[in-house]
């Protein structure tokens, strides 16, 4: 048995002062350089950085007209319009993207992605390296000035993303813009003056810069959109930019002398994007996002009609071509088994990169590789040369990797058998995601049944994707309530997020019908009703069988009510978690903290609310920067005869299994599992601690505090624990492990699991000492939320949300043993 390290049972019944803090930090590790002005460096890697992808992205048209450049495949190629014929352009590591052309056709720049960091590189039209703009932060798309003399290109060389002027011939460099967000996609009209795109508070906006400087006219804002895209004529006063749409973007064209009326080019219902003028300035070139998450290159006149395709008859890579087949198992105990959907990330010997050939193409944020799913089989078209293929199916699976060469003009078939160490339906346990997102601002549009690949090759059973708004854009508002299955079972069920400004954010799990407004609070518009709160949330969702849970609440590892001004809660958090009963609470969640939530969490079980913990990666499938669905999740326990969906939401409901970034966690008390309850006095207890990577410690949790520590071990398998604990009059025991280096398959920034609590003689049990210092502790969060209210909405605090206060305050002081008004 490992190391136990115990702590005085009356510590537990005398104090309420919870685990401190441990080594688990609440930010991912960036693999780029800190950008400043982005609260989730996430958002600034997936707007703004370039895409890798298989099909044409970023079309540039030289200024001759007989070729277009574009990015495939991480390499810029060259597309003879004449005859058909994309040449490769590069072939080195990095992802290659954004190509545009000088005046004179003679150079292009684009921008080079390391995976670490970006740079701008100008290369002749034959390839050959004529310059490089590489500062130690983020560098993105250039643009050549109608002279050819200058390129002005973003960088975040002074923190946060400007636009710069690169003298190419003395090497000098002057900023255009200073202290904006995000400046990027300049492009330069015929008069002198720049176009770009920059992030404004919650909105992106198109501006004007005039020749001498100064900042002109915004030309077009938008709320929360990604892919404006400029480009500008290459004679009037002209430009052509996307639009959001619900989920779709439209291309819309404009007289940037006249704003005020522009005008659709392409329909409702796609996603147009990159557009660029042709050297003449008759049509517009432009991708489009496919069902399969692919891109084609298309054409339109530029004073509107039908799009059409533009042919690629062949593509010359200029070394020859060979196929690599991949097949993926799952290990069983007589073998190889039938094929099964795998996470898949092939590079090239120097470490370039494969993308997708029949879908997305994905970059794990927080460990690097570049990754896709296969449904067990897939055959890619590379050049020849070795490759590196690595395979996981889920969190419990061993990583297997397979070095191959690709040969000329050859097949080369390879089978990657992946063992699990756990194996989570055989035991009992279905596993489900319980926030993701199915669109956001990515550069696809997603079905709820395209969900459904990513969740097998994860080993994920159920999802819970929300719709959700960007401030005036409600993102897949027609989806709600729509299911997606496998014939596996996998199911995908789209819900809603409640985004409720500051009053915190609330997932409905299950859900089959939109809370109406989507968002509110004191600096949201106003469309009627102020009198808005999230109590009004919980009730609508348990009317349909929903499960009601506030999202990423806590942000950092401190203890919130340490200051609750530096790491505070959700304002009514503390209202919904005493009034609302069954209100659910995020524990895990990849944008906050576990073990600041977990202090949230403990409070609210010591005063008896029996609130269950839900689990949620909220990730954007849509994104190719993104961590994978189930990085975060939760298992459930399930029996023969109330399986599926439904039934494993009544299991978190019901306050049962456990919530992990990735080890499993079997506990036991008395023989009683989670969910469960147990007489107080002397008990035993058993862990189960399954994991692929190293796990620091496990920790046994009482009303609050660590009674007993354990050491951890080395993954790779499983390790049992035994012990016994003297529990009190009432309350709860949980366990939970953390700590340790993560890797693949694990995608989260920290190792993490905490079980449901046990609870002591009865659901809802306190233990008198444990439950009024808890109360104090949230009287004072409480009297924090009521100050900021009191401050964002002045004297105008809606009646509904100040009633609630007042009714949450008289609880919380009965359970702490002080009078109340009405005493």
């Amino acid at each position: 048995m490992a190391m136990i390290r115990r702590r005085p049972l009356a510590m537990v019944v005398a104090a309420v002062w919870l685990a401190s803090p441990v080594a688990v930090s609440a930010q991912w590790t960036h693999q780029y350089p800190k950008v400043e002005g982005f609260g989730h460096q996430l958002y600034l890697e997936q707007e703004n950085l370039p895409i890798l992808s298989s099909g044409p992205t970023y079309p540039a048209a030289s200024p001759d007209g007989t070729t277009i450049a574009f990015a495939h495949q991480g390499w810029i190629w060259l597309l003879d319009r004449e005859s058909g014929v994309a040449r490769r352009l590069t072939d080195e590591s990095a992802i290659d993207a954004r190509p545009r052309w000088s005046p004179d056709g003679t150079r292009i720049a684009f921008v080079r992605d390391t995976g670490t960091d970006t740079g701008i590189v100008i290369v002749g039209v034959d390839g050959a390296m004529l310059a490089q703009i590489d500062t130690p932060a983020i560098d993105l798309d250039p643009e050549f000035t109608r002279d050819g003399n200058f390129l002005i290109y973003t960088s975040a060389r002074e923190g946060r993303l400007d636009l710069w002027r690169r003298n190419l011939e003395t090497g000098t460099d002057e900023a255009v813009t200073t202290g904006a967000r995000a400046a990027r996609a300049a492009r330069v009209l015929g008069d002198g003056r720049i176009v770009y795109q920059e992030a404004v508070g919650p909105a992106v906006a198109l501006k004007l810069r005039n020749t001498d400087g100064t900042e002109g006219p915004v030309l077009v804002e938008q709320g929360w959109m990604a892919h404006l895209n400029p480009d500008t004529h290459p004679a009037e006063r002209a430009i052509v930019y996307g639009v959001g749409d619900g989920n779709s973007v439209r291309l819309a064209v404009m007289d940037v002398d006249r704003p005020a009326f522009p005008r659709w080019l392409t329909p409702a219902g796609e996603k147009a994007l990159f557009p660029t003028w042709s050297a003449d300035g008759s049509q517009i070139y432009f991708v489009l996002a496919d069902r399969d998450q692919q891109f084609a290159l298309m054409v339109i006149p530029a004073a509107g009609g039908t799009a059409r395709p533009v042919e690629i008859e062949r593509w010359d890579y200029g070394p020859r071509t060979g196929e690599l087949s991949i097949t993926t198992t799952l290990a069983g105990s007589d073998g190889a088994g039938p094929s099964t959907p795998a996470r898949l990330s092939i590079t090239r010997a120097d470490g370039h990169p494969v993308a997708n050939p029949a879908g997305p193409t994905y970059v794990d944020n927080q460990n690097g590789p570049v990754y896709f799913y296969a449904d067990g089989r897939t055959t890619l078209r590379l050049p020849e040369g070795e490759y590196r293929i690595v395979a996981t199916h889920g969190p419990f699976s061993l990583p297997q990797t397979r070095s191959v060469r690709v040969g000329a003009d050859r097949t080369v078939s390879v089978s990657l058998n992946i063992p699990r160490i756990w194996d989570a339906a055989a035991a009992g346990f279905a596993s489900a995601d319980h926030h993701v997102h199915l669109n956001g601002s990515g550069v696809n549009e997603l079905e709820l049944d395209d969900l459904l690949l990513p969740m097998q090759g994860e080993d994920l059973d159920f999802s819970a994707p929300m719709a959700w708004n960007q401030y005036n854009r409600f993102i897949d508002a027609d989806r709600i309530g729509q299911k997606a299955t496998a014939q596996d079972g996998t199911t995908a069920w789209l819900t809603q997020e409640v985004r409720s400004d500051y009053h915190g954010h609330v997932g409905m799990i299950g859900a089959t019908e939109a809370f109406q407004p989507w968002f509110f609070g004191p600096t949201n518009p106003v469309y009627g009703n102020r009198d808005l709160h999230n109590g009004l949330v919980n009730p609508f969702a348990r009317a349909q069988g929903a499960l009601a849970t506030y999202v990423h609440p806590v942000s950092g590892d401190s203890d919130p009510f340490a200051d609750l001004n530096a790491n505070g809660l959700p304002l009514e958090l503390v209202v919904d978690g005493v009034l609302s009963d069954g209100m659910g609470l995020e524990l895990v969640c990849q944008w906050t903290s576990p073990i600041g939530t977990a202090q949230a969490w403990y409070r609210f079980l010591n005063i008896g609310r029996a609130m269950p913990a839900t689990s949620g990666t909220d990730m954007m499938a849509n994104f190719y920067r993104v961590p994978a669905v189930g990085t975060a999740r939760a298992y459930v326990p399930t029996t023969d005869t109330q399986q599926g969906y439904s039934a494993a939401v009544d299991r978190v409901r019901s306050g049962e299994g456990f919530v992990t970034t990735g080890p499993a966690l079997l506990f036991d008390v008395d023989g009683r599992a989670p969910g469960g309850t147990v007489p107080q006095g002397h008990q035993t207890w058993s862990i189960d601690l399954i994991s692929v990577r190293p796990v620091e410690r496990v920790e046994i949790i009482v009303n609050g505090q660590v009674v007993q520590t354990l050491d951890g071990f080395e993954g790779n398998g499983r390790r049992r624990y035994t012990g016994t604990v003297e529990l009190p009059s009432g309350g709860w025991i949980a366990a939970r492990a953390m700590g340790g280096q993560t890797g693949w398959p694990i995608m989260s920034y920290a190792h993490f699991a905490h079980t449901q609590p046990v609870w002591i003689d009865h659901v809802g049990s306190t233990e008198p000492l444990s439950a009024r210092a808890s109360a104090v502790d949230l009287l004072r969060a409480l009297d924090h939320s009521e100050g900021r209210f009191n401050q964002s909405y002045g004297a105008a605090i809606p009646p509904g949300l100040r009633l609630r206060l007042s009714d949450a305050r008289r609880r919380l002081l009965q359970v702490a043993g002080q009078p109340t008004s009405a005493d």
